[in-house]
Order: C-alpha cells, then sequence, then structure tokens
C-alpha cells in the first residue's frame, strides 16, 4: 500500500505543480498581453504628439517666412518711397530761383523725409510686434496641445 500511496502522492505533485504552471504561465502571458499593449498606446501618443509639434512647427515657420517677406516688402516699399521723394525735391531744387527758396526747399524736404521715416519705422515695429505676438500666441497653444497642462488629475 505504501507504493499505491506514494504513486497517489506523486500523481497529486504532479497535477498541483502543472497546475501552478499553468497558473504561472497564464499570469505571464496576461503581463506580456499588458506590457505590449500599454508599449503600443505610448508610440501611438508619442507618434500624435510628433505629428502635432511638426504641424504646428510647420504652420509657425509658414507665418514666420511670410512676416519675414512682407517685412522686407516694406522695406522696399520705403526705400522707393525714399527715392521718389528725393527725387522730387532735386527736381524742385532745380526749378529754385534763389539761394532762399533753395534752402526752403530744403528743409522741406528734410523735414517731410524725417517724417516719412519715423513712420515707416513705426509701421515695422508696429508689425514686427504683431507677427512675434502672433508667433509667439501659436507656439504657446501648439505646446499646450501637445503637452497638456500637468495640473489635470490622473484618470
Amino acid at each position: 500500500m505504501t507504493a499505491k500511496t506514494e504513486t497517489k502522492a506523486t500523481k497529486v505533485a504532479k497535477e498541483t505543480t502543472n497546475e501552478v504552471t499553468s497558473k504561472v504561465t497564464e499570469g505571464a502571458r496576461e503581463f506580456v498581453k499588458r506590457s505590449a499593449e500599454t508599449a503600443q498606446e505610448r508610440a501611438e501618443s508619442v507618434y500624435n504628439t510628433t505629428k502635432n509639434y511638426n504641424s504646428q512647427l510647420e504652420n509657425t515657420l509658414k507665418r514666420a517666412a511670410t512676416g519675414y517677406a512682407n517685412i522686407l516688402g516694406g522695406i522696399a516699399e520705403a526705400a522707393f518711397a525714399n527715392v521718389n521723394h528725393t527725387l522730387a525735391a532735386v527736381e524742385k531744387l532745380a526749378e529754385a530761383k534763389s539761394l532762399n527758396e533753395a534752402a526752403k526747399i530744403q528743409s522741406e524736404y528734410v523735414r517731410e523725409h524725417t517724417a516719412q521715416n519715423m513712420e515707416h519705422v513705426r509701421a515695422a515695429y508696429d508689425y514686427v510686434r504683431d507677427v512675434a505676438s502672433e508667433n509667439m500666441t501659436s507656439v504657446r497653444e501648439g505646446y499646450a496641445k501637445m503637452w497638456p497642462s500637468s495640473d489635470k488629475k490622473a484618470a
């Protein structure tokens, strides 16, 4: 009977070992599956964040390039206006009948030229300020979309 009891005990031990091994294996599979799902979710999150960042960066750079082109256009317009104003003053000086009249034309030219240049500088400053402000707002909004505030409570 001892052999029979031993065989029964061996059988129970084998069954228990198989059951424990099966549960450990099943638990390990579930752990690996959950880990893979978590890794997949994080990879998708990083990918979407990267796409969003690239899109925001592209939009910001487009606005910056447009602003730069507009500034250069403004400089060209100001230079053209200055040249035309100077040529008009030269024509007036050529028609001056006296030294007094020439001095008056010259002082008028300097006053008008200075006022025009100040207006060009003021307009350029306002434009650059507006473009920079708009771009900074865009960058801030893009940053907030990509990396939500840590103030939110974890779900």
